[in-house]
């Protein structure tokens, strides 16, 4: 299950947290076709990068397949499929850290949106 998902529209980066046994982040490159860049931490703190994901497995995945669980869905749709690259272990600290910021920012963006259209009543 997502915790906390955010879309960084000026680097095309769809971030997500999870509450997850196995999987707790995960971050897609937004590539303008339908093969995506797919990397995901696990509990262990190792990152792997999948290339070339289809749109489809990238998005089954993250809704969690037809059961919520994004550790199964990881499995049926990801892992059998994507050759893999193994990347420097993430420190889990850092990944707090970086929900947080964005959970920030989204908080402003939505109060940004929310602020009252000002009209301008000089006649």
């Amino acid at each position: 299950m997502i915790l906390f998902r955010y879309y960084d529209k000026d680097n095309r980066l769809d971030m997500a947290w999870y509450d997850s046994s196995n999987i707790v982040y995960s971050e897609c490159d937004d590539n303008e076709n339908a093969l995506k860049t797919l990397r995901i931490v696990f509990k262990t703190g190792d990152m792997y990068e999948y290339k070339e994901v289809d749109v489809k497995d990238y998005l089954m995945f993250m809704a969690g397949g037809v059961d919520g669980s994004n550790g199964k869905a990881f499995y049926k749709f990801i892992k059998p499929k994507y050759k893999f690259e193994k990347k420097e272990k993430v420190s889990f600290d850092l990944l707090s850290e970086r929900m947080k910021h964005f959970k920030e920012l989204k908080l402003k963006e939505s109060q940004k949106n929310e602020e009252p259209e000002v009209k301008n009543t000089d006649s």
